[in-house]
């Protein structure tokens, strides 16, 4: 698998296609994806696999306009979302180290977005899939662990949004200390057999 900046709009225009059958309207297209003011504002990034766009995800700097965070500070995981039965990982984890967008982009975030204060948002109110509803709860399970701060619940693009900050330094712990208990677990036997890693 591949995580590179999107260039190729035939295979995003395939991924979005998808997402629109599963209902995920905030994927469903280009312009649901915000993909062009994404690029000129900061980054889109997809994962490739078997030569098709599988995952995705953008950042670009919300500080500016958003009074409530870090003058400085960069939303990630901008309409982030991987298609189901796409993400190689296997197993059962507390951290959702399971996931492309949280495993493999989050890392390609700290390293592309010009601070450390980075900002994820989740919203219950503008997508109909069921996804958004279970991510913002999924967040909410992750700033019990320290990898997320709840900062506040603002309108943000004219919708209710729970904005969360990402503890960079407890995030790259956690990452370096589950891979390297997977790895381990790995060469040991068969992790498709949902090996659970109760400690992350």
């Amino acid at each position: 698998m591949i995580v590179e900046p999107i260039t190729d709009l035939n295979k995003l225009q395939t991924f979005c296609d998808k997402c629109d059958e599963l209902g995920y309207v905030n994927n469903a297209s280009l312009e649901a994806m915000k993909y062009g003011w994404c690029k000129t504002k900061g980054e889109y990034f997809c994962a490739i696999q078997d030569d098709k766009i599988v995952a995705v995800g953008g950042c670009h700097p919300i500080g500016p306009v958003l009074p409530q965070v870090n003058e400085k500070g960069w939303r990630i995981n901008f309409r982030g979302c991987e298609l189901p039965g796409a993400s190689p990982y296997r197993g059962l984890n507390k951290g959702n180290w399971n996931t492309i967008t949280w495993r493999d982009f989050i890392p390609i975030f700290i390293e592309f977005c010009p601070t450390e204060h980075l900002y994820i948002t989740t919203n219950i109110d503008n997508e109909h899939s069921g996804k958004a509803l279970r991510n913002h709860k999924l967040m909410g399970l992750l700033a019990k662990q320290g990898i997320l701060q709840k900062v506040c619940e603002t309108t943000y693009f004219y919708t209710d949004q729970t904005i969360w900050k990402l503890n960079v330094s407890e995030y790259v712990r956690r990452r370096s200390n589950y891979l390297q208990q997977w790895n381990y677990w790995s060469t040991k036997r068969d992790i498709s057999n949902s090996t659970k890693f109760e400690g992350m």
